[in-house]
């Protein structure tokens, strides 16, 4: 189950094997997973698998910066973003390496 909203957290406790955050920032990633054993306790449910979609943005110098998405930057930032979700709970983690020049299409 995937969304970085409340509702799509609290879908994937109540209904889901994993919870699949997408295309965002570490701070933010940080903060879902504590989310994530928070309203898992809060309803009586075990906590569904954390598996994060993060961007793949290749980069030949450091990306700094609050709004640094997990996945850009160098070579090592991204070893480093890995690590971090791995130390988060992640043993599944997307690489999204698709750029987009427009949002994408909502279904209507």
């Amino acid at each position: 189950m995937g969304g970085n909203g409340e509702a799509g957290l609290r879908r994937a406790v109540r209904l889901g094997d994993a919870y699949h955050p997408l295309r965002t920032t570490l701070p933010w990633l940080r903060d879902a997973a504590q989310r994530l054993k928070a309203v898992a306790g809060e309803l009586g449910r075990p906590a569904p698998a954390f598996a994060p979609r993060i961007v793949l943005r290749l980069t030949g110098t450091p990306v700094t910066g609050p709004q640094r998405r997990a996945g850009e930057g160098t070579i090592g930032q991204i070893v480093e973003d890995l690590g971090e979700l791995r130390a988060l709970g992640a043993d599944t983690v997307v690489l999204d390496s698709v750029r987009r020049s427009t949002p994408p299409r909502r279904w209507t």
